[in-house]
C-alpha cells in the first residue's frame, strides 16, 4: 500500500503541474548547430515587447512561458547568424519551435514539428551529422513494427542478423565480434557460455532507439569490429504524458493445444520457493560434496538420503490447452520546474510484463565420418548418422521490465541524471524427445524440464556540465557517469528422466529406466556477472586555421568485470536393479523416485536407491577482467565541407580465468597459475613432465596492451550528399566463459561446449568508404563497401568423440581472416500512398584455419600432439566465417490508407543467406544452417492521439529453419537440425491519457 500510495502522489504532481501551466501558453524547442548536427548550449531567446528571455540548456533545449498573444521571438548566439519567429500563443498550449544555426552564416532552417531525438527523421539526421558510419532505428519505427524485443527490432538495421532470436551478427561477423552499450556504458552478459549481451533481454516498447557504429571513434570502446549496438531506453518528456498498453496474441502451433508446464517463476520470473534445493543442501560449503560418507569422508547415508524428500518432487509436467501471448506495458512521465529561475526536475518511469507460450517439434542428427574404401579425403566421406532425435518442445517464456529514468538541471548547462534499468526473462521449457543411439544400439525416450531466469540490473549515475570559459566563446563540456551492472543467470532443478530399449526388441517391447546419469538427475547452475565502470570525457572547443569550429576531446575508462558460474548435479543410483512397473515407461519420477525408496532399514541397509551429488569433472569457474583506457580525438573541418573524426585510444586488458572442482575449492590441487610461457616447445615440455596440464591448469590468462588509432572522414561535396572513409584498428578479446576448460550437457545426447585457456585476441584492421544521400528529413540512400584483416580470429569448432553421441564444440583461433562486403540503404515515398525501404549487404569471407604445409607436418607426426596447432583436426583449412551469410535483405513496404496517414499497413520481410552454423572438425563436413526469409503484415490506426491500435501477423509463412551436412559420396543434405517456430497473430492497443 505504502507503494501505492508513492505511486499516487508521484502522478497527483504530475497532474498539478499541468494544471497550473493551463492560464498560460509556452513556446518551447531544440536548437542545433547545422555543422555537426550537436545541441547548441547558451543561446538566447529574447521576447523584447515582454521583457522576457531565456536560454538553451545542456541539451540545446530552451522553455519560456508566455501569456496568450502573438510576439516576435529572437534566436542569439555569437558566433552564429541571429534568426527571428513570429509565433502564436494560446492559452494551455505549448508551441514548438526548433531552430538549426548555421556556422558563420545567415542561413537557418525551420523545423516545424517538434524536434524529437526517437523519430525515424531525427535519427537520419543524426546518422548524417556523426562522424563514423552508423545506422539505426528508431522509437517511432519501433512502435510500427511486429517487434516484441531489442533482438526482434535490430536485425531491421543494415547489415544486421540475429542468431537464436537474440544474438547479433553485425556484417556477417560472429556475435564475439559486437559489443553493447546501454545508455552509453557497457553491460554483462546473463549467458555464461557466450560473451555478447543477448538482446532478448530489453522490452521494444522501453527502448528510445537502437545505434548500431559500424566503424570506431576513439571516444567509444574498442573492442568490437562488425558493430557497437547502442541501446537507449526511453527518457523523460518535456510534458506529462502517461499511457497504457495492452495487447494478446495467438500461435497457431500453441494456442488452444495441449501445453505441458510446470510452476517455476515468481511474478517477475525469478525462480520461486519449490525451484530452490534444500537448506541443508544449499548452505553447506562448497568444499563439501553432498554424497554418502566413505573413508575418505562424506555425510551420514541416512541424512543423504533423507535429504532427497526435500527436494521439489515434480517430475511430471502439468497439462492444459495453450495460453493466448499476453502483454501489458505502463509509462508516466513528466518535467517539473522546481524554480522560476529555470532548475527543472525531468522523470520517466515504465513498466512492461509479457507472457509467450510456444509449441514447436525439432529433428535433429549427429554424425561421424566415415571413408568409403578407407581412403581418407573429402569426396569419400559419407555420413553416419549416431544419434538421432525428434522432439517436442513447450516453452513459457516471460519478460519484466522496469526503468525509472531522473534527471535534474541545477543550473542552465549543469545536469546530472540517474538511469536505471531492471529486466527478467525467464523460461519454462518442457522437453521430450525420442530418438536414436546408435553407439550403444538401443533407442531411447528422454524428458527435460528447464527452468531459466536471465535477469539484467543497470545503473547509471551521470552529469553533464557546460563549462563557459569567457562570455563570447563555447563552452567546454564535461561528461562523466559511474555505472554498476549485474546480469544473473539461475538455472535451477533441471530434471532429467530417460528410458531405452534395444535396437533389436519388437514394437511392443517397453522402454525401461536407462539407471545411470543423466536418468533421474537434478541439475542447478547460477552464473553471476559484475560490471563496474567510470567514464569521463571533456570537450574543448575551438576554431581551426580557417576559422572552422571544432573540438578536441579527450577522457578514458576504468572498468572492473567478476563473473562466476558453478553447477552442481544430483542423481539416483539403484540398488536394487530394473524393477516392474516403477522403472518402466510410461511410470514417471514421481513413482520412480519415490522418497521411501531412499530410506533403509534393517531389512534393506542400502535402501533401494541412493541420493548423491555428482562431482567428477570441473563444474565452477571464477574469472576477472581489469580494463583501462584513455584517448584523444579531434572532430574538426580540415578544410569547408570535409571533416575529420579521428584520434587515438589505449587499451590496457587483464584477463584471469580460473577452472575448478567446488569440492577443491580449498585444496592445494585448485592451482592459481598456468602454463604462462611464450614458446610452444617449452609448453608442451611442461605439459609432458606434468608440470602443467593440456588445459593449461584451468588457467586462462591474457594481458594485453593496444594503441587502436581510428581516421574518420566526411566530405560534403554537395548539397545533401555525402562521401564518407574510415581507417580504425580494434580487437576482439575471448570472453571469460571461452577461456574456461569448462563443459557440460544440458539434456541427453545436447552437444557440449568447452572453453580453451589458450586463446589469443583477434586484432583486426578496417577499412571502410560509403555514399549517403540523404534527399529529405526521410528518404535516404546509402551504398557502402567494407574491408577487414583479421589477425588470429576466434571460431567454434566442432570435435566429434568416439564412443559418444554428443559432439563437443571448443573455441580456437585461426591463423588469420579477411572479410569484405558491400552494404545498400534505400528509404522512399511515392505518390503520397506507399512507403518503400530496403536494406541488404552483400559479404564474402575467407578463414585460413591453417597453413596447408602446417597440416602436412601435423598429419605426418613432425608435430607433436600437444602442440596448440595440432589441438584439432579441421575439416577444411581454408572456408568463410563462421555464421556469415554471404547477402542478407530487409524489404519494408508501407501503404497510407488514409490522407492524415492515422491507418497504415505495412509488410516487412527478413532474409539471410546460407550461412555456418557449426564448423566441422575430423574429417565431419561443416554444418550449414540453410537462408530463409521471414513475412510480417501489421495494421496500424491512430485515433486523435490518444489510441494507438496495431494488429500483426508474423512469420505468415511458418518459415522452416534447417541446418544440413552434405554427403560428399551421395551428394545428398543430411539433417542436422530443423523446427519450425508457427504464425502468430497479436492485437495491440495503447491509450495515452496525456
Amino acid at each position: 500500500m505504502k507503494k501505492i500510495a508513492q505511486f499516487i502522489i508521484i502522478v497527483a504532481m504530475f497532474i498539478t503541474n499541468t494544471i497550473t501551466a493551463q492560464s498560460v501558453g509556452s513556446v518551447k524547442g531544440t536548437i542545433i548547430d547545422s555543422e555537426n548536427g550537436e545541441a547548441v548550449f547558451g543561446a538566447t531567446i529574447v521576447v523584447r515587447s515582454e521583457k522576457k528571455f531565456a536560454k538553451t540548456d545542456f541539451d540545446g533545449r530552451y522553455s519560456l512561458d508566455l501569456p496568450p498573444g502573438t510576439y516576435d521571438v529572437e534566436y542569439q548566439m555569437y558566433g552564429y547568424g541571429p534568426q527571428k519567429r513570429t509565433i502564436t500563443i494560446v492559452s494551455g498550449k505549448s508551441q514548438n519551435v526548433n531552430v538549426t544555426f548555421g556556422a558563420q552564416v545567415l542561413e537557418t532552417i525551420e523545423v516545424k514539428d517538434r524536434a524529437q531525438n526517437n523519430t525515424e527523421s531525427a535519427l537520419l539526421a543524426l546518422q548524417r551529422k556523426t562522424g563514423t558510419v552508423s545506422d539505426g532505428i528508431s522509437q517511432e519505427a519501433i512502435k510500427k513494427s511486429p517487434d516484441a524485443s531489442a533482438g526482434d527490432v535490430v536485425k531491421r538495421v543494415t547489415g544486421i542478423t540475429l542468431i537464436g532470436g537474440k544474438y547479433v551478427f553485425v556484417r556477417g561477423l560472429g556475435e564475439r565480434y559486437s559489443n553493447t552499450l546501454l545508455n552509453e556504458v557497457l553491460i554483462p552478459s546473463t549467458e555464461p557460455d557466450k560473451r555478447v549481451v543477448p538482446l532478448d533481454l530489453f522490452p521494444a516498447n522501453m527502448i528510445k532507439n537502437i545505434r548500431v557504429m559500424k566503424t570506431f571513434a576513439p571516444e567509444d570502446p574498442a573492442e568490437f569490429s562488425g558493430g557497437l549496438v547502442k541501446i537507449e531506453t526511453q527518457e523523460y518528456p518535456d510534458k506529462l504524458t502517461m499511457s497504457l498498453g495492452l495487447g494478446v496474441a495467438r500461435n497457431m502451433n500453441t494456442t488452444g493445444y495441449q501445453f505441458k508446464t510446470f510452476d517455476a517463476a515468481d511474478f517477475f520470473g525469478r525462480p520461486n520457493a519449490s525451484m530452490k534445493r534444500p537448506d541443508l543442501v544449499e548452505k553447506l560449503p562448497n568444499e563439501f560434496v553432498f554424497e554418502p560418507g566413505n573413508r575418505f569422508g562424506g555425510l551420514p547415508q541416512n541424512l543423504v538420503n533423507i535429504t532427497a524428500a526435500s527436494f521439489n518432487q515434480q517430475w511430471t509436467p502439468d497439462e492444459k490447452k495453450g495460453p493466448y501471448d499476453k502483454n501489458f506495458n505502463f509509462s508516466v512521465g513528466n518535467t517539473i520546474q522546481t524554480t522560476e529561475s529555470g532548475q527543472r526536475l525531468g522523470i520517466f518511469f515504465g513498466i512492461t510484463k509479457s507472457e509467450e507460450y510456444r509449441y514447436r517439434e525439432e529433428k535433429s542428427t549427429r554424425y561421424v565420418p566415415s571413408f568409403a574404401g578407407g581412403i581418407r579425403s573429402r569426396e569419400t566421406t559419407f555420413l553416419n548418422p549416431i544419434q538421432q532425435q525428434e522432439t517436442k518442445i513447450y516453452n513459457k517464456e516471460t519478460n519484466f521490465g522496469t526503468n525509472l529514468n531522473l534527471a535534474y538541471e541545477f543550473t542552465k548547462g549543469q545536469q546530472i541524471y540517474l538511469k536505471t534499468l531492471y529486466t527478467v526473462v525467464s523460461d519454462t521449457n518442457v522437453r521430450e524427445a525420442k530418438g536414436v543411439n546408435n553407439i550403444d544400439n538401443f533407442d531411447f525416450i528422454s524428458n527435460t524440464n528447464t527452468f531459466t531466469s536471465r535477469a539484467l540490473f543497470n545503473t547509471v549515475l551521470g552529469g553533464d556540465h557546460a563549462l563557459q570559459f569567457g562570455s563570447m566563446a563555447r563552452p567546454h563540456k564535461l561528461e562523466w557517469n559511474l555505472a554498476y551492472a549485474q546480469a544473473n543467470r539461475d538455472e535451477p532443478n533441471v530434471t532429467q528422466q530417460v528410458w531405452r530399449k534395444s535396437q533389436n526388441s519388437t514394437l511392443t517391447d517397453p522402454y525401461f529406466r536407462l539407471l545411470n546419469n543423466p536418468d533421474g538427475t537434478r541439475f542447478y547452475s547460477e552464473s553471476r556477472d559484475i560490471v563496474r565502470q567510470a567514464n569521463l570525457k571533456y570537450t574543448i572547443p575551438f576554431e581551426q586555421w580557417n576559422g572552422l569550429k571544432s573540438d578536441f576531446k579527450f577522457g578514458g575508462m576504468a572498468l572492473e568485470r567478476y563473473k562466476d558460474f558453478t553447477f552442481k548435479e544430483y542423481g539416483s543410483k539403484s540398488n536394487v536393479g530394473i524393477r516392474y512397473p516403477n522403472d518402466y515407461w510410461p511410470v514417471p519420477g514421481e513413482i520412480t523416485f519415490i522418497p521411501t525408496d531412499y530410506i533403509s532399514s534393517t531389512s534393506n541397509p542400502l535402501a533401494n536407491k541412493t541420493f548423491s551429488e555428482r562431482q567428477i569433472e570441473p563444474n565452477a569457474f571464477d574469472a576477472m577482467q581489469k580494463l583501462q583506457a584513455s584517448f584523444t580525438q579531434f572532430d574538426m573541418p580540415l578544410f569547408n565541407k570535409f571533416r575529420f573524426v579521428g584520434g587515438v585510444r589505449m587499451e590496457d586488458s587483464y584477463q584471469k580465468v580460473r577452472t575448478f572442482r567446488t569440492r577443491d575449492s580449498s585444496s592445494l590441487s585448485n592451482l592459481d597459475y598456468g602454463c604462462t610461457v611464450d614458446n610452444e616447445d617449452v609448453r608442451v615440455a611442461l605439459v609432458r613432465s606434468n608440470v602443467c596440464t593440456q588445459t593449461n591448469n584451468g588457467i586462462g590468462e591474457l594481458r594485453k596492451r593496444d594503441t587502436l588509432p581510428s581516421m574518420n572522414f566526411v566530405w560534403d561535396f554537395h548539397k545533401d550528399m555525402n562521401l564518407r572513409m574510415g581507417f580504425t584498428q580494434t580487437v576482439t578479446r575471448p570472453d571469460l566463459r571461452e577461456l574456461s576448460p569448462f563443459g557440460f550437457t544440458p539434456y541427453f545426447g545436447a552437444d557440449r561446449i568447452f572453453g580453451n585457456p589458450n586463446l589469443r585476441r583477434t586484432y583486426i584492421h578496417n577499412y571502410d568508404v560509403r555514399y549517403e544521400y540523404y534527399i529529405n528529413n526521410t528518404d535516404f540512400i546509402g551504398v557502402g563497401g567494407f574491408y577487414k584483416e583479421m589477425s588470429n580470429p576466434i571460431e567454434m569448432i566442432g570435435q566429434p568423440v568416439a564412443g559418444s553421441i554428443s559432439a563437443n564444440f571448443t573455441y580456437t583461433n585461426a591463423k588469420n581472416a579477411q572479410i569484405r562486403g558491400v552494404e545498400i540503404d534505400f528509404r522512399k515515398e511515392f505518390f503520397d500512398k506507399i512507403r518503400f525501404e530496403t536494406n541488404l549487404f552483400f559479404i564474402k569471407s575467407h578463414v585460413q584455419v591453417l597453413p596447408w604445409e602446417d597440416l602436412i607436418f601435423i598429419k605426418s607426426g613432425l608435430v607433436d600432439s600437444l602442440n596448440r596447432s595440432a589441438a584439432y583436426d579441421p575439416t577444411n583449412i581454408s572456408r568463410p566465417l563462421q555464421g556469415q551469410s554471404e547477402y542478407v535483405y530487409n524489404l519494408k513496404f508501407d501503404y497510407f490508407i488514409t490522407k492524415n496517414r492515422n491507418q497504415i499497413i505495412g509488410l516487412y520481410y527478413n532474409f539471410f543467406g546460407d550461412r555456418i552454423y557449426a564448423v566441422g572438425a575430423n574429417g565431419t563436413p561443416d554444418a550449414i544452417e540453410k537462408g530463409v526469409g521471414i513475412t510480417d503484415i501489421v495494421y496500424t490506426f491512430k485515433s486523435d492521439d490518444r489510441l494507438d491500435f496495431k494488429a500483426a501477423a508474423k512469420n505468415i509463412m511458418d518459415t522452416r529453419f534447417r541446418v544440413y551436412q552434405t554427403n560428399q559420396v551421395t551428394g545428398e543434405d543430411e539433417l542436422f537440425y530443423a523446427y519450425r517456430m508457427g504464425v502468430t497473430f497479436s492485437v495491440m492497443a495503447t491509450y495515452k491519457f496525456f
